[in-house]
């Protein structure tokens, strides 16, 4: 599985996070100046039309990124093989030179987060961060692996999560697998602080820990992770990006690791609005393209916010700080005074449900049915996608955790009660459906669609380090996140989310184009800069 890491030592190291690149082009020798930190899929793209660079350079210039920098972020669990990279980069040159371009994607390297599924021919591997499936090899590539490929993009390497997407144990410390470790922050002074609770101030946040920080940290200039319950939303808000989980069914999802396929979905990563765009229509293929829609503007949005007072993490999910509190409200507050005074209608506070409206039977609908799905449609993967696999189900899984304990249940991450709870758990097909229907009903007639039409909104604003996601898990509407400012204590970023319709996913990339318009652009985490 390291084979690959260990093959980006194999080449002369580049120095520095700018990159000077020398092409001698009819006798006349010039220099192209890439800063990882910064450069997004457009400003490559650009470099690559005029001929000012080449996919197979671009390469080892990311290639060098995660080696200076992955031991310590653990953002990459593997590379692919360079030998692969540079094959695929030469054909896409070589087509490009001949005048074929597949698209904006095409040449741009790319991670994807590890509980995607790649065929061994790729020369990556699929664990969903589990130490149960190394080795494990994939019949086929997810669908929408197969849509990158076919875009251009080149599949650089697997990133690193929160292990089995975050639903392996209860309260778990974000970002850490068995197979990669922690995920650390590339903007948080002194790293991760275990005392500062399940996603604290100083935490990456999860499920898609590895594919936000690997962004933010110059590894690549875009990236897919995914998303049941806060899993794009909440670590692109720690590492300053945007994003967007799309409603439910846009994106294939076939050939990812499953929680439910009623929550489910693949999303993009990136530092730019437009980069969003076209990693979404990459993997979407709508007849109206995505990024047709990055010409919004406030006026044409209409929009309600969420109390920030209410709309946060309990304190076992972040520590109080009051430095940080201190900041936070205030931020949030000049935020939505700016889009009052831009907006086509604003209204502020509105009454939204909150998870406490989820309770049914006694326990939260949501997680009661994650879980009914996620069993079958678990051991249905183990058993059926993977041609080879260590564990055919979840209840081998749960075993094979118990006799590797000292590696996959350390201290900080000793549970798997969300697993056992789910192989436990015995539901009754009309239970099930009057749940999912009460779910339903809550994020959806009495959720989004009441504020949506009650008070004649687009989208729905509030603290992405909420519970706002769960609306969206619930409802299976698209919901996305927007960076925002920095926390003066610790450094880290803060990001906001946005909720809009079922199928309203290119409203809310409007939004983001008004959002990335009107705000201060977004930062490199200083302490890589050099």
């Amino acid at each position: 599985m390291f084979g690959s890491i260990a093959s980006l030592f194999n080449f002369a190291p580049l120095a520095g996070i700018f990159f000077l690149l020398y092409r001698n082009t009819q006798s006349k020798l010039r220099s192209v100046t890439i800063d990882v930190l910064t450069a997004d899929v457009q400003a490559l793209q650009s470099l690559l039309s005029d001929g000012q660079i080449t996919s197979h350079e671009l390469i080892d210039v990311y290639l060098n990124q995660v080696r200076k920098h992955n031991d310590f972020l653990r953002a990459v669990i593997e590379t692919t093989p360079r030998e692969l990279l540079l094959r695929r980069a030469r054909n896409l040159d070589d087509e490009r030179r001949s005048g074929t371009i597949r698209g904006p994607l095409h040449g741009i390297p790319i991670l994807i987060k590890d509980n995607i599924a790649t065929h061994p021919s790729l020369g990556l591997g699929t664990s969903a961060g589990s130490l149960a499936l190394v080795g494990s090899k994939p019949k086929k590539n997810a669908v929408i692996v197969d849509m990158l490929i076919e875009s251009g993009a080149i599949i650089l390497g697997k990133t690193n999560l929160s292990e089995f997407a975050n639903y392996r144990g209860v309260m778990l410390v974000s970002g850490w697998s068995g197979v990669g470790g922690q995920v650390q922050s590339a903007y948080v002074r002194g790293g991760i602080r275990y005392d500062d609770g399940k996603d604290g101030h100083s935490n990456p946040s999860g499920s898609s820990s590895g594919s936000a920080v690997a962004v933010s940290a110059g590894f690549s200039p875009v990236s897919i992770g995914t998303e049941t319950d806060g899993s794009l939303i909440c670590p692109a808000g720690r590492a300053s990006l945007y994003t967007i989980k799309p409603t439910i069914g846009l994106v294939p999802h076939e050939g990812i690791v499953p929680a439910s396929s009623l929550f489910d979905s693949a999303g993009p990563m990136a530092k730019s609005v437009y980069d969003l765009a076209v990693l979404l229509d990459a993997i979407s293929k709508l007849a109206s393209p995505f990024i047709s829609h990055l010409n919004g503007s406030w006026g044409e949005l209409s929009v309600a916010t969420l109390d920030p007072h209410v709309w946060k993490f309990p304190d076992t999910f972040i520590k109080p700080e009051p430095e940080a509190d201190e900041q936070i409200y205030p931020e949030i507050a000049a935020a939505y005074e700016t889009i009052k005074a831009k907006a086509k209608r604003f209204v502020e506070n509105v009454p939204l449900k909150t998870i406490d409206d989820f309770d049914y039977n006694g326990a939260s609908a949501e997680f009661t049915v994650l879980k009914a799905n996620m069993k079958p449609q678990l051991n249905d993967f183990l058993q059926n996608y993977l041609e080879e696999s260590n564990v055919r189900s979840l209840e081998e899984t749960i075993e094979f955790n118990k006799l590797h304990a000292d590696q996959e249940l350390p201290p900080l991450h000793d549970n798997q009660e969300f697993f056992t709870e789910t192989q436990e758990q015995h539901l009754e097909s009309e239970e099930y459906d009057e749940t999912l229907e009460y779910l339903r009903r809550i994020t959806r007639d009495e959720g989004i669609d009441r504020i949506l039409k009650e008070y004649d909104v687009d989208v729905i604003i509030g603290p992405a380090d909420s519970f706002i996601t769960s609306l969206a898990t619930g409802s299976g509407y698209p919901v996305a996140g927007m960076p925002l400012t920095y926390l003066d204590f610790n450094g880290r970023p803060l990001g906001l989310a946005a909720l809009a319709g079922r199928n309203q996913d290119a409203i809310l990339v409007k939004m983001m184009s008004a959002w990335e318009g009107t705000f201060p652009k977004r930062k490199p985490p200083p302490r890589l800069v050099e």
